[in-house]
Parts: C-alpha cells; sequence; structure tokens
C-alpha cells in the first residue's frame, strides 16, 4: 500500500463529508484512511463508523479526546502505506493527488512536498521558486528560508513512514501550534526532499477555528514553549547560516504570535523580550526586536499602523 491518509476528527459533522469524498473518490485507489475520532460529541463518531462500514479501505479509532497531536500519533502508529499524509477533518484534497505522488514515491524521498490553497485567507501557502531539485532536509530549509517561504503545515507534506517511524518524530502532547514544533524536526532529519510543485490541499479557515479565536494567550504560552525548545536544537547545529535562519525564525514567530493576539494587554507573563532579542539575527527582524525590547505596546502600534499603510497602498 503506497499511501495512509490520516485524519483526526473532532466535532466536525458539518464538514466531514466534504472531507471525505476527497479522499474516497482519489483517482489513485490503492490507499488506506485512518480516521481518529478524538472523542467528538456530535454525529461525527458515528459518521466515521458508517465510512468504514461502507469502504474497507477505511480504519476507524475511537479514542478519548486528546488533541490533535494526540490523534495524529495514534494513526501513525497502526498506519502501513509507504507514505503519511495528514489531512484535517475540515479541509479537503483534489481527487489527483495521491496520482500525482506516485511520479515521486517511487523513488523512496524522505518528504514529498507540495502546495495548498487557502480558501476564505489572503493567499495560497506556497514553496520555492525551483522544483524537482532532491536536497537534504537541512539544504531545504535553507533555501525556503532565503526565499522567505518555508510555511509549517504538516498537511503541506508526503511523508515517508519509515523515515517518521526509525526517527522517532511524533507530534508534541498537548500543545496548539504542533506543526511548528514538528515539522522543522522532520526536515532537518531528512535525507532527502523533493518540492513537487502540485498544488492540492484546500485549507478552509473557519470562524470557529483556533487560528481565528480572540483571545491567543493560549497560543502564545505554547508557542513560547516551542521557540525555547527549537532554540536549544537550533543551536546544536552545525551550520551557521542554517543557524542563523532558523533563530531569527523564531523571534519573527513570537512576534507574529504577539502581534495577533494583542498580547501587550495581558501582562510581563506575555512579554519575552530575551527570546525575542537573542535570537533576532537578520537586520529588519533586529530592528523589530530592538524596538520591541524598548516597548512591546509601542511595537504593536506601529507595526499595526505600518501593516495598514502598506494595506492601502
Amino acid at each position: 500500500m503506497l499511501f495512509s491518509i490520516i485524519v483526526p476528527v473532532y466535532n466536525v459533522e458539518p464538514y466531514l463529508d466534504r472531507c471525505m469524498a476527497s479522499l474516497i473518490n482519489q483517482t489513485y485507489q490503492d490507499i488506506e484512511i485512518i480516521l481518529v475520532d478524538d472523542g467528538s460529541t456530535d454525529r461525527s463518531s458515528e459518521m466515521c463508523d458508517n465510512y468504514a462500514a461502507q469502504d474497507n479501505r477505511i480504519q476507524v479509532i475511537h479514542k478519548k479526546n486528546g488533541g490533535l497531536s494526540d490523534a495524529r500519533n495514534k494513526g501513525l502508529k497502526i498506519a502501513s502505506g509507504e507514505y503519511i499524509l495528514f489531512v484535517d477533518s475540515d479541509d479537503y484534497i483534489d481527487l489527483n493527488v495521491c496520482q500525482n505522488l506516485c511520479n515521486y514515491a517511487i523513488y523512496g524521498y524522505d518528504i514529498l512536498i507540495a502546495d495548498a490553497i487557502v480558501e476564505n485567507g489572503k493567499k495560497d501557502l506556497s514553496h520555492i521558486s525551483k522544483a524537482g531539485t532532491v536536497w537534504k532536509g537541512k539544504e531545504y530549509l535553507l533555501l525556503a528560508h532565503r526565499e522567505k517561504k518555508a510555511p509549517m503545515a504538516v498537511w503541506l507534506n508526503a511523508y515517508r513512514r519509515t523515515f517518521l517511524l526509525e526517527n522517532k518524530l511524533f507530534f508534541k502532547f498537548g500543545i496548539l501550534h504542533e506543526d511548528e514544533e514538528f515539522t522543522p524536526r522532520v526536515f532537518l532529519k531528512a535525507h532527502s526532499v523533493i518540492y513537487t510543485n502540485i498544488e492540492f490541499y484546500h485549507y478552509v479557515i473557519r470562524e470557529n477555528s483556533i487560528c481565528t479565536q480572540n483571545d491567543k494567550r493560549r497560543n502564545a504560552q505554547d508557542i513560547y514553549s516551542t521557540c525555547c525548545e527549537l532554540e536549544n536544537l537550533y543551536n546544536e547545529i552545525n551550520h551557521p547560516e542554517l543557524k542563523i535562519y532558523l533563530l531569527d525564525s523564531l523571534t519573527r514567530m513570537y512576534l507574529n504570535t504577539f502581534q495577533t493576539g494583542k498580547l501587550y494587554q495581558y501582562g510581563k507573563e506575555f512579554l519575552h523580550k530575551d527570546l525575542v532579542y537573542r535570537n533576532a539575527k537578520l537586520p529588519k527582524t533586529r530592528l523589530k526586536a530592538v524596538l520591541y525590547t524598548l516597548s512591546p505596546k509601542l511595537y504593536y502600534f506601529i507595526n499595526k499602523t505600518c501593516k495598514k499603510g502598506f494595506r492601502h497602498v
């Protein structure tokens, strides 16, 4: 079996049919679909069982609610396909994606990289300008950060299953923004990755999703924890230029969370000036870090004003 598609399911009754239609009707049929019901309280659990009763390629795991990371890990541990695709149950994929990825999967690369369409969003998620070249994971990360095209969403890639298992690459339990913690670790371990230039994933932004909630204090706590863990990992990298880009990305990631969550209003607990300043390595980020260190509130309002100005240019 070539592909295992892992789908965490939690209270997505209005969206699950659309997602499943895009999986069941793949033009390439040698796949398995693993539905991980993460303690749903709506009809999602029943719907999963109905799908499995109608299609022997579908397996269902019912478990207590443990979050997205736990659900993905449970699916990964029972998967049998050569490659793993992660699909969120409120999103969907093109019907020919598995067929198209076959052309790359036959070579056994660790990671097959693809693109996404963001529905109800401002821009699509795309990668570097050069497709078809095989890189080591570290080489690809460096190029992606140079071009400022390094999206971290886990569902943008197909992963060779044995590569993940042999390197014990699982998702960290109990955090939000688990992709930001998982994806860099995976690429740093990869010996062969290829950008396919296939745009296949439809990422649907919902009003009540985690990324659209107004109170982002929990998000900020988990992002800060992730930044600290990744900082330790990045400082061990024996590649000066890549280390600079990766450390700099931590400052940018936290400042982005600070800005979108308006964290200046919640007190010193969310003002991680040391983290921001010590990891700012590139000139533009350094300037932002200096301003943030002097006055986080002033940084927020200047940054907000600048973004409004750019929108009206």
